[in-house]
């Protein structure tokens, strides 16, 4: 792989083609991208009209996924996403098919082991410091006095306020998040 083809990805692309496929979120698959670590694999015998990749990679939970893509305009296109098989690190080469769209490739690898057709051996370990997870716009209301409090807090770690208040916000939504898995394992 290219250290240039990934370095300069930015952002994701996902459209009602690649959402969501194989009960796998959009927000597993970024993850994936920003969790060490990221093995990632050249399809070059597959990349005819646009290059292919394969990652191997885990959520922020830790679930094991097998990730097919392609970079477009900078930005990760997400083909097709499942679990990582037990074989999934294990190198045995088989031909894969040739596609003739997404939706082909993306029901193929729903039902087939990467390891038979990836040489995961010539895989290599990529860091993305460009790659930001897709966002979504929200309004939030809050009491001025807190948003006054935020922004000086903000102010002497000098960051902006948002950056800060999304920091505490997934520190909160890990925390909580911890305590669930705790509570379901003691019941």
């Amino acid at each position: 792989m290219e250290e240039n083809d990934l370095y300069h990805c930015n952002g994701f692309e996902w459209d009602e083609g690649n959402s969501d496929k194989h009960q796998v979120t959009n927000a597993e698959c970024e993850e994936v991208f920003f969790n060490v670590p990221l093995i990632v694999a050249d399809d070059t015998r597959h990349s005819k009209t646009e290059k292919r990749y394969y990652v191997l990679g885990q959520t922020d939970g830790g679930r094991l996924l097998f990730v097919a893509f392609t970079i477009r305009d900078n930005r990760i296109r997400v083909i097709s996403a499942r679990n990582m098989s037990r074989r999934e690190i294990e190198n045995m080469l088989r031909d894969i098919p040739t596609f003739e769209s997404e939706d082909e490739e993306r029901e193929f690898w729903a039902t087939h082991d990467s390891t038979e057709y990836v040489d995961w051996s010539k895989a290599s370990p990529v860091y993305l410091p460009k790659l930001k997870p897709s966002t979504k716009s929200i309004s939030l209301r809050l009491p001025k006095m807190m948003l006054d409090k935020l922004r000086l807090m903000a102010n002497k770690r000098d960051i902006p306020y948002q950056s800060l208040m999304k920091a505490f916000l997934y520190e909160r939504i890990n925390q909580e998040l911890g305590h669930l898995e705790r509570s379901e394992d003691s019941l």
